[in-house]
């Protein structure tokens, strides 16, 4: 009889935050997933799109499902810190730019719910505050004080990993290459070491129907993105204190949809501005496309476009370099994440981020704890929102 009760693979946020809370909820749990690949142009195994120092957060959003689960998630980020001893929030403010009617109107409604005290900006009022960025006169801007910034993401899931270890629960840095079900008991096979357990529950990304461990393949959409990184000096610095997150949506074009980060400093020791896009092509959802999605260094023709755009945001920054590199959302068709169990399996998944989770890992963590361990979901969300759907 095994004494694990629930594998979890993916070691991403996600993974990260779904087996802390697991362990927390006393479960034994063991979580595998390879680190981050000393270089990503020469990896040819799993890659994940985590790996970066900076990802947007923020309640803010039309979607009121997902302004729930950000500030639920948001509500955690303190009390790990101070648990853990590692700090990942900089919580620097969020603005929401922009002059599609419509779409601001989404964000005000749903502002009003989970984030009443979001200051509403005139033109002007924002080039006095925020004189470093360049907007159109024709927008309107929301901005979002506290509860909003951007996260570190390595450090986060240094952090969750540190709080999964204080509950007991083990790391496995390898790759998990098969699954097997013989009556109550699952055997979970890396390149090292099998481990047998009562369930486990895939939060694999962008790779949930590659390398045959799906027990049966799921609808999803890959979506690569391309992110510009624009280096700033540090003698620059003082000038740019207290400058948010910001996401700036331009009339109807999704491919003028953008998001923005403030200097955050990177491993190499230089701080960078980072600017990115939300809307892309898909790509096949194949080992070779993936691999070679994630060595490159993202789409040249975008990453063009971005460092433009930039510019034009912040026309009185100097920028000592430019860079790119490339990273993916998963999709899936129901704009909600798959939390579900396979049928016939003692096998679960959380999957489908849809571009909205990193900052939210803890409470989609939390959702599929309840239902792992209680076989429910939290009152609030309705179970068939999540179900799985399956490939034809």
């Amino acid at each position: 009889m095994t004494d694990i009760d629930i594998i979890v693979i993916g070691r991403g946020l996600i993974g990260s935050a779904t087996a802390r809370q697991l362990a927390k909820a006393g479960a034994s749990v063991v979580l595998i997933g390879p680190g981050e690949p000393e270089d990503h142009h020469s990896h040819n195994g799993v890659f994940g799109s985590h790996y970066d120092s900076g990802r947007i957060v923020r309640i803010l959003d039309p979607d009121p499902y997902y302004a729930q689960i950000a500030k639920a998630s948001i509500e955690q980020y303190r009390p790990l810190e101070n648990q853990t001893g590692t700090s990942f929030f900089h919580e620097v403010g969020y603005l929401s730019v922009t002059n599609n009617n419509d779409y601001y109107a989404d964000v005000e409604a749903v502002g009003k719910i989970f984030f009443p005290d979001a200051e509403h900006i005139s033109h002007q009022e924002s080039a006095e505050r925020f004189p470093y960025f360049n907007f159109p006169a024709d927008v309107k801007t929301i901005y979002q004080q506290t509860m909003a910034g951007y996260i570190n993401p390595r450090r986060q899931i240094t952090a969750q990993n540190k709080a999964l270890e204080m509950y007991k629960g083990r790391i496995i840095d390898d790759v998990a290459l098969e699954i097997k079900q013989k009556g109550k008991t699952i055997s979970v096979y890396t390149n090292n070491e099998i481990f047998d357990c009562r369930k486990v529950i895939l939060v694999t990304g962008a790779y949930a129907n590659i390398g045959g461990l799906i027990p049966r393949q799921i609808e999803y959409e890959v979506v690569p993105h391309t992110i510009v990184f624009g280096e700033i000096a540090k003698q620059r610095l003082p000038a740019l204190r207290g400058m948010p997150s910001l996401s700036y949506r331009h009339g109807n074009d999704q491919m003028r949809y953008i998001y923005f980060m403030p200097p955050v400093l990177y491993p190499d020791g230089k701080y960078y501005a980072k600017i990115g896009h939300s809307f892309g092509d898909s790509l096949p959802v194949n080992r070779e496309s993936l691999t070679l999605w994630f060595q490159s260094d993202g789409d040249l023709t975008r990453a063009e476009w971005l460092k433009d755009t930039m510019i034009n945001l912040l026309p009185d920054i100097s920028f000592n370099s430019f860079s790119s590199k490339s990273c993916v959302t998963t999709k899936s068709p129901t704009g909600k994440q798959f939390i579900d169990q396979f049928e016939d399996t003692q096998i679960f998944s959380l999957l489908a981020d849809n571009g909205n989770c990193a900052k939210s890992a803890d409470e989609v963590g939390s959702i599929a704890t309840e239902f792992l361990l209680n076989g429910r979901f939290p009152s609030k969300f309705k179970q068939e929102d999540f179900r799985l759907q399956y490939s034809r």
